[in-house]
């Protein structure tokens, strides 16, 4: 979990200089120490309180994100983290929109669940149009800088998911029946169902968890096999983390759920918003060992009572229920 404090943390290129003919020309025209401060008051910094102030490198960014190091590298977004108390939730403020080109504040937020941060406060900012992708290595240098252990296979699942999301959402921009808002709950759900199936199961057990919560969310017609594979192959590689072990894991992404729904208006009537509930009772039940053919003994049973009772239905067979036959009159 977090254990950093107040900081503000800035991305640039390896060499002294900034400037270059494929900036813009406004940032051309500033100096070095202006753009500085552009940013400083983007972020809201006060430096009576905000005393972690640090510059990434190109060099650190590619040690944290684990590629090479490329000097020209251009990283502009810009971040600020605050240790919250244990009472607050995660937030995430982009203060540039019309700059953070490709990420939302509720990506940044469910990957930073899966990061292990549940009490913050983060900001965003960046003085030009980027893609926003890379600020998400500012807050492992943030958590790293101040003391607190973020491993490889965290940052590397936190990335996937940033750029998994991401990048469904340019796709599907105007795209009928899209809902960014859906997607996001969709994958919280996802990841809670995953952690409670642990990590026994199968790559086809999560397929059918993504299939169904996309279903429930009304986006598994919308999004492309493509983008769907992407889902899948996330929410298989965290189950095969330690993160779905986290005591707090959840209880995360069952508030950022909570947030994005009652901030969305009406975009969620007629959901099922308790439909990760349906995978949580059905892998308590596989993992405590019940017998699953007394189950459905008892739902067949149950069923010819309830079908003996309604003059509607004529039962032709319920002797053999694996091939049960219902007519209707």
């Amino acid at each position: 979990m977090l254990k950093s404090c107040t900081g503000t943390f800035f991305f640039w290129k390896k060499s002294s200089s900034i400037l270059n003919s494929s900036l813009d020309k406004l940032v051309a025209r500033i100096s070095i120490s202006s753009f500085f401060s552009l940013v400083l008051s983007l972020l809201g910094y006060d430096s009576s309180h905000d005393t972690n102030l640090k510059t990434i490198t190109t060099t650190a960014y590619a040690n944290i994100m684990d590629v090479a190091d490329d000097p020209s590298l251009q990283l502009y977004s810009s971040v600020k983290i605050q240790k919250l108390g244990s009472s607050e939730t995660l937030t995430v403020n982009i203060v540039t929109p019309e700059n953070i080109t490709k990420v939302t504040s509720d990506m940044y937020r469910n990957a930073a669940v899966t990061l292990g941060i549940e009490h913050a406060a983060i900001t965003v900012a960046s003085p030009i149009p980027v893609t926003g992708e890379s600020a998400l290595a500012g807050i492992y240098y943030s958590l790293e800088e101040n003391g607190a252990k973020v491993s490889d296979e965290s940052k590397q699942l936190a990335q996937e998911e940033l750029n998994t999301l991401s990048t469904i959402n340019s796709e599907n921009q105007g795209t009928d029946g899209y809902d960014a808002d859906k997607l996001n709950v969709a994958l919280a759900d996802i990841k809670s169902a995953v952690a409670d199936a642990g990590s026994d199961v199968t790559k086809d057990e999560v397929r059918q968890i993504v299939d169904d919560t996309l279903e429930n969310y009304k986006l598994k017609d919308v999004l492309s096999n493509n983008q769907i594979n992407m889902i899948v192959n996330f929410a298989f590689n965290l189950s095969n983390s330690n993160i779905i072990n986290s005591s707090s894991f959840k209880s995360a992404l069952s508030s950022l759920k909570d947030s994005i729904v009652s901030n969305a208006g009406s975009s969620f009537k007629g959901i099922n918003l308790n439909f990760e509930e349906f995978y949580k009772d059905f892998y308590k039940d596989f993992t405590s060992g019940v017998d699953y053919d007394e189950i459905i003994d008892e739902a067949v049973e149950f069923a010819y009572k309830h079908l003996e009772e309604r003059p509607q239905y004529e039962i032709e067979s319920l002797t053999n229920y694996e091939n049960m036959n219902i007519n209707y009159v």
